[in-house]
């Protein structure tokens, strides 16, 4: 009776959970430049709701080392304009907090933490897996043959 190599569930598991992690890892640095897109299309986009609203003086950047959904602002403004500009950009979809940088002062984020965007990525990909998993297993069931998948 020929035997069969078979990989153990949890190796496959496992084995799809490092598939996913190096995937979004290099999807979001070297391979697919998502790090990059972002930080040029939420300043851009930031960029033009500063002009929309007469404010080129201020300088809007992203958060970076680790790369976060945290916009920061410079530039010379009242408290009534820090707070509505601060309101308004965020209201972008990809931006979660927007702060002020003081220029004689430290940079204090007065907001809550954030988690980087890699594992935000990350998170989400095994999310994603996760749910394949699981509709797998509806659509599919379970194997019948219970020495094959023995978990």
């Amino acid at each position: 009776m020929a035997q069969r190599s078979a990989m153990k569930p949890r190796l496959v598991l496992l084995l799809g959970i490092a598939l996913v992690v190096v995937a979004t890892a290099l999807w979001h640095g070297p391979a697919g430049q998502a790090a990059a897109r972002y930080t040029f299309e939420t300043e851009e986009l930031a960029r033009r709701n500063l002009d929309y609203y007469e404010m080129p003086h201020i300088t809007p950047f992203v958060e970076r080392e680790p790369l976060t959904r945290r916009l920061w602002l410079a530039g010379e403004a009242n408290d009534f304009q820090r707070e509505e500009l601060a309101r308004i950009l965020s209201g972008l979809p990809q931006v979660e907090d927007v702060q002020w940088i003081v220029p004689d002062g430290p940079r204090v984020v007065e907001g809550t933490p954030l988690l980087p965007l890699v594992i935000e990525v990350e998170l989400a990909g095994l999310a994603a897996f996760g749910a394949g998993l699981l509709i797998a297993f509806f659509l599919f069931g379970r194997p019948r043959d219970p020495y094959r998948f023995e978990i």
